[in-house]
């Protein structure tokens, strides 16, 4: 069966591209472009037509050159036909064309700059105190066919030679470097030619048209690099460029393999719908992702641009020196950068912790999508183009990167980077399977690596170990474990899957983690350690899988919160624990016991991981249990918030410039007099002209709007017009969705969709909102009342910001009338490659409607009894079964 057999929306292998030659030349003035190209072809039996990818555009010509010298031959079109589901145009030459005759296929073509952030598209920009407008490109997935006809499928890899007419004034940037220059046509335009790519798949092409500034310098290994920004804006890549000039010989020398271009170009754009884009030699970038200014950036802004940097560097050899075949590999790609940049940004900054912050956002963030029965597998069977934009998500990113790391952590860094360097170079300026690489790990290692993995790739979901103590003997301890699929809502998994865990123990006292493969449903672990010695499974958090403990070895481990356990392994109980409850597995008070004992916590990891546990309890409770709670929350917060205080310390380390607007934020959120006083004469100072720390403003802003009124308002949408830093708008944007009250939020929305907020961004109003309890249901009315609006921004080639918007605006939801509306409203406006996100929304729904039904009213007399001081001996309840 042929692959075309097996998936209609796959072209016939039978024609593909050797070589492409294109020239574009885009009109800014009416949004259009023509273009013309010339494909090198191989043909592996005889054809009179021709099908390849083409989507919103217009081919002119084609024409086929067969045969060589006297023999050779033009065969000019004899029809076009379009496939608008299958985005396919199939060019009919009538004459039969044997494959040793095919040569060349010349097309004429032209096609829109649109505004969709995908395929070939328009962006604006500010020069001059005027808006000026450029193009850019975002091919990933299938939108290469937008700009042209190409075979736009990751294995079909070829080379490119690319030209660009464009006018005088502007930067014109490829892949690769200009090799010539010419003027015109016309005195006011230039034509710009590039030096042939290496081969490589059409997703990862890139044309960038703007008026730009740079920065440069070569790295130790001669690379070029620059950095592009608008005008007025390049020193804010100065960071960025540091940060390249770091990270792209640190992969040369952990892959083995130097970098294949002879320039690195990053270019920031001011509409752009991902982070970023790891094009090969010209990485594209929002403006978030990759500026930092110098006085008005904050700490966590220097995190993100690192972070989102190594990425998209990862990628230069994970992605586009080695291609996945299809796109259900596509974690090939995504996971294993994600893995992998974080090692670079470790390598530089090794004060921020990084492979904390990897558990706590990384692993798990995509634990808890993947415990939706809506979840996927990994390596997930994908066929039409919105099946393949519906998997850009946490179970391919995060999900991905941490098996990634369970991998290392089971074979030793060493011999995982062995394996990898031997994978690289068998399959570079190829394509590969996820099993090819299982193989030159297996290889490297004489493990069972690919019966392992593909428990974990192959299957959705993951394990959780239910663990009680069988008996002691001596300085040892035997363990019973069992394995069972955990879902969110605490069902029953009816397929009864299993994985075969790398299960590691560690116990007080323990120099080094005890690891065990665990390949049954049921099995048992021999732990070295004294009768009353606490046990942490999964030491480290490097395991894909929860711990459900026995109510004395959960006893036992609790103490160990306070300081005996690694920052990685108390985040993972703090979040095992919730779970659990959510799940009803546990109560949800024994958890809010825990979360009392943690008032003595330091670590800003484990205070996210905290933060965001008491937010979602907050979410399933009602209006008579606010007032305890947010006293609660105070207590809980405020040890730690008059420890930070509002100025920063010469003592200071980095991660503390982060706890410290999370903690101040929290406090504020819950009512703390004297923090919701100091922001609001911060914010009323800084509206006024004065300063404000870049790490406390997000904080301030919010807690300023929170507790504030259409003066905070007015106020924060100035500053968002005013800025040039997109940091900043991002930060005020998110603010705004702090307001409750009906007329703010209604003035926020309808701001929000005017022209002054970038399309890219208007999502995070209606996820921000979904948020906030008080704002919630105003969001959603607003958000179905202009469904055509954002359904016309969003669907087609953006599908991920329309699904964040959907699933954003209801997933806090609590009561059955609200799910109903959800239900109805997503059943009669169904959009392609949004079906994923909105039964997951779903789901989360009901698990909030039965959680609540099930726990609120045991929290509400939680609340009643507790007492003043700290709550440390409420833990004696955590003894008691659920």
């Amino acid at each position: 069966m042929t692959r075309a057999a097996e998936n209609p929306y796959r072209l016939d292998p039978n024609v593909r591209p050797v070589s492409y030659r294109i020239h574009l030349e885009p009109d800014l003035e009416n949004f259009t472009f023509t273009g013309n190209e010339t494909v090198e072809l191989r043909a592996s039996k005889p054809f009179s037509s021709i099908e390849l990818h083409a989507l919103d555009l217009k081919i002119t010509r084609a024409s086929l050159v067969t045969g060589r010298g006297a023999a050779e031959k033009r065969l000019e079109s004899r029809s076009v036909r379009y496939d608008a589901k299958r985005e396919t145009a199939v060019i009919d030459f009538g004459a039969r064309t044997a494959p040793r005759d095919a040569r060349l296929l010349e097309l004429e073509f032209e096609g829109e700059l649109n505004d969709k952030l995908h395929g070939f598209y328009r962006t604006s920009y500010e020069a001059g105190g005027q808006k000026k407008w450029g193009a850019a490109t975002q091919f990933e997935a299938t939108d290469a066919r937008r700009a042209f006809p190409c075979w736009d499928e990751p294995d079909k890899k070829a080379t490119f030679r690319v030209s660009l007419t464009v006018p005088r004034a502007l930067t014109a940037l490829s892949n690769m470097p200009v090799e010539s220059e010419s003027a015109g046509p016309g005195p006011l335009k230039k034509t710009l030619s590039y030096a042939p790519s290496p081969v490589m798949s059409t997703y990862l092409l890139c044309f960038v048209i703007a008026e730009l500034e740079f920065l440069e310098a070569k790295d130790k290994n001669g690379v070029l690099h620059r950095v592009y920004t608008s005008p007025g804006k390049k020193e804010q890549g100065r960071f960025a460029l540091d940060v390249a000039l770091h990270t792209l010989p640190y992969f040369a020398q952990w892959f083995g393999i130097p970098y294949a271009l002879p320039k690195l170009d990053m270019v920031s754009l001011p509409d752009f719908a991902s982070g970023a884009m790891e094009n090969w030699g010209l990485v594209t970038y929002r403006e978030t992702a990759l500026l930092v200014d110098p006085v008005n950036s904050s700490a966590a802004a220097r995190q993100r641009v690192a972070s989102v940097v190594d990425h998209e560097l990862a990628h230069q050899w994970f992605g586009n020196l080695v291609t996945m075949e299809w796109w259900t590999d596509l974690w090939l790609n995504e996971g294993f950068a994600s893995y992998v940049g974080p090692k670079a940004v470790d390598a530089q900054f090794p004060e921020w912790d990084t492979w904390t912050q990897f558990v706590s956002g990384e692993t798990l963030g995509s634990m808890h999508s993947d415990s939706l029965k809506n979840s996927h597998p990994i390596e997930i069977p994908v066929k039409n183009p919105h099946e393949i934009r519906e998997i850009f998500d946490s179970i391919t990113y995060g999900k991905g990167s941490s098996v990634n790391r369970m991998l290392e952590f089971y074979l030793g860094e060493e011999v995982f980077r062995r394996g990898l360097r031997a994978y690289l170079k068998k399959y570079a300026y190829a394509n590969a399977k996820t099993v090819d690489l299982w193989s030159a790990l297996e290889k490297a290692s004489g493990k069972p690596v690919k019966a392992m993995m593909a428990s974990f790739t192959k299957q959705e979901g993951y394990p959780v170990l239910t663990v009680r103590e069988k008996k002691s003997a001596g300085k040892r301890r035997v363990l019973e474990l069992g394995q069972k699929r955990f879902l969110f809502d605490g069902s029953a998994d009816k397929a009864r899957a299993s994985w075969k865990v790398p299960v590691g123990a560690r116990s007080r006292g323990s120099k080094k983690p005890l690891y065990a493969m665990m390949s049954t449903r049921r099995s048992t672990l021999s732990v070295p350690c004294a009768a009353q010695d606490w046990i942490k499974l999964n030491p480290g958090q490097s395991g894909f899988y929860r711990v459900a403990y026995s109510p004395e070895l959960l006893g036992r481990l609790i103490p160990a919160l306070d300081g005996e356990l690694a920052v990685p392994d108390r985040l993972g109980f703090l979040d095992d624990a919730f779970v659990l409850a959510r799940a009803g597995e546990l109560q949800t008070t024994q958890v809010l016991d825990i979360l009392a004992g943690c008032e003595g916590q330091t670590d800003y990891n484990v205070w996210s991981t905290v933060g965001g546990i008491v937010a979602q309890i907050e979410n399933i409770l009602g209006r008579e249990e606010a007032g305890p709670y947010a006293a609660f929350a105070r207590t809980l917060f405020g040890r730690i918030g008059r420890r930070l205080g509002w100025t920063t310390r010469a003592q200071d380390t980095p991660l503390d410039l982060l706890l410290r607007p999370l903690v101040l934020g929290r406090l504020g959120h819950y009512g703390d007099t004297a923090v919701v006083n100091e922001a609001a004469g911060r914010f009323r100072s800084f509206a006024a002209g004065g300063t404000l720390d870049p790490n406390l403003r997000g904080a301030v802003f919010a807690v300023a709007a929170e507790h504030g009124g259409r003066t905070e308002q007015e106020k924060l949408f100035e500053i968002y017009r005013k800025s040039p830093l997109q940091e900043e708008k991002v930060r005020t944007l998110r603010a705004l969705t702090r307001f409750g009250d009906a007329p703010l939020v209604r003035a926020t929305l309808a701001f929000v969709m005017s022209d002054a907020v970038r399309s890219q961004d208007k999502f995070m109003a209606f996820t921000g909102f979904g948020a906030n309890a008080k704002a919630r249901k105003l969001s959603w009315e607003f958000l179905k009342s202009e469904w055509k609006t954002v359904e016309k921004l969003y669907a087609g080639g953006n599908v991920g910001l329309l699904s964040a918007t959907l699933a954003g605006s209801v997933s806090g939801f609590v009561t059955k009338p609200d799910l109903d509306d959800a239900a109805r409203f997503f059943a009669a406006h169904r959009v392609p490659g949004t079906e994923r996100a909105t039964r997951q929304a779903l789901e989360v729904i009901r698990a909030n409607i039965a959680w609540s039904a099930r726990d609120r009213r045991a929290v509400a007399g939680w609340l009643g009894r507790r007492p003043s001081g700290p709550a440390r001996g409420n833990r004696v309840s955590l003894l008691q079964k659920a």
